[in-house]
């Protein structure tokens, strides 16, 4: 079998109803290739990963790995035969510890008569860790107490068990920092030497062209071409994509710079704040038009910040004032009733109900300017108010009434930032706003 045609995808298609998410999709990949996959959200990209790793089955095609079908049952079918993935959306089991997801569905070899060794456990997941130089994650915690960042590096682990030949990261980079993206760089171009191939899909464009010999794109479900990465450039593949020029995306024309000698209004002073030793003594002042950025190292608080900042956890010490209503922010509901909004950074857990419709994740933090006179609210108005929203972030759904749980990871980042921005805000707290979503968005954002 020669290198070129060492992993096929032929005529692959799959539908969800009536939406048409991949389209005779065919490609062939190399040993020891890095492959960019990018495209818009919703253009169909994690569910041509999802069927290369066995989480879906496809309606119509076949694969072919090393001159042999290739038909994955299941995700532990296809790593079983060589192929892993790291999903896009949280893909551990939050009530289990960091090492039961590490060897998920593999723990009968520290079991005997039943019962499981967990000390040998803990040790074969600390060297797999390890391996990899991640030593700073406790093996015996429960995996809801990680981070986000701290979860996509066990489930990197946990892709890596076993020496696949295909690895397919899906928005990994979105999660990281960004030391832990130079790491996952390294990770990347050592796979590469050992003549694996990888599949690294990212809205980071530049990350793209820079880490893939080869970049292709797709747009509504379908293959619009595959491209040496060496012949683009940002704004090229952009084109690509979107079929316009995006340009000056992030250039902000009201900037605060520019009004420097006008009077600025502080809306909120955050003074002395410290918790639980994830942040220390911290002194800012917010002004009236001003974004101001929290940047940061994994494990430098800035995410710790923003959950105090909406009054999600309570500092140990300090306190942050609103000086337009003379008002200190002490839980939630103070945050709330002082027009402050707030977008989570782990959009699934802490920023959606992913079994409630579009509609509903979308009216919640706007009952109350839903509400009738008599406390009722209209479902029309609801509708039309949803509707809205879907249309101006153009997130790509059946309707408003499809489970949020069913769309992309773009798309649900735009219903959860979508929900917080029609309102009349005073104070918006983003973390990782941008988190997998394409470069349209990232523009309207």
């Amino acid at each position: 079998m020669s290198k070129s045609n060492y992993f096929q995808i032929k005529n692959i298609s799959k539908s969800f109803g009536p939406t048409h998410a991949n389209k005779n999709i065919s490609l062939s990949f190399d040993k020891g290739e890095i492959r960019g996959l990018v495209g818009e959200n919703g253009s169909g990209k994690s569910t041509i990963s999802s069927i290369i790793a066995g989480i879906l089955n496809s309606d119509e095609g076949q694969m072919n790995k090393n001159g042999r079908e290739y038909h994955p049952e299941s995700p532990v079918d296809a790593n079983s035969k060589g192929v892993s993935i790291v999903v896009q959306e949280l893909g551990l089991v939050q009530n289990l510890t960091v090492a039961e997801n590490i060897f998920l569905g593999k723990t009968e070899k520290f079991s005997y008569k039943g019962i499981i060794n967990r000390k040998e456990l803990y040790r074969s997941a600390e060297k797999e860790l390890k391996k990899w130089k991640i030593d700073n994650i406790p093996v015996n915690i429960i995996a809801r107490d990680l981070s986000v960042e701290e979860k996509k590096l066990v489930e990197l682990t946990r892709a890596l068990l076993g020496d696949p030949d295909i690895i397919i990261f899906d928005e990994i980079t979105a999660a990281l920092s960004q030391d832990k993206r130079e790491f996952f760089y390294e990770l990347v171009q050592k796979l590469k030497k050992d003549k694996k191939i990888v599949i690294f899909i990212s809205h980071d464009l530049q990350e793209n062209i820079d880490l893939a010999d080869k970049i292709t794109i797709m747009k509504d479900g379908e293959v619009v071409d595959t491209v040496e990465s060496s012949s683009l450039n940002e704004d090229s593949l952009k084109r690509l994509m979107v079929g316009r020029d995006i340009k000056n995306m992030y250039h902000r024309s009201d900037s605060i710079e520019k009004n420097k000698n006008k009077e600025q209004k502080v809306v909120m002073e955050v003074k002395n704040l410290s918790y639980n030793n994830k942040f220390e003594d911290v002194n800012f002042s917010l002004y009236q038009g001003e974004i101001l950025g929290l940047a940061g190292l994994n494990g430098s608080g800035t995410h710790i910040l923003g959950k105090a900042l909406f009054g999600l956890i309570q500092a140990d010490d300090g306190m942050i004032y609103l000086p337009y209503s003379q008002d200190n922010i002490t839980d939630i509901f103070s945050a709330i009733n002082n027009d402050i909004s707030y977008v989570p950074k782990d959009r699934d857990d802490e920023g959606l109900m992913l079994a409630a419709s579009i509609k509903e994740n979308i009216c919640l933090p706007s009952i109350d300017i839903l509400k009738g006179v008599v406390g009722f609210i209209s479902p029309v108005k609801k509708k039309k108010f949803a509707q809205n929203i879907l249309d101006n972030f153009q997130i790509k759904a059946n309707n408003i009434e499809q489970n949020v749980g069913e769309l992309s990871g773009g798309n649900k980042q735009k219903v959860s930032i979508g929900s917080w921005m029609v309102k009349d805000n005073k104070i918006m707290i983003l973390d990782c706003p941008t988190r997998g979503v394409d470069v349209g968005v990232k523009a309207y954002i």
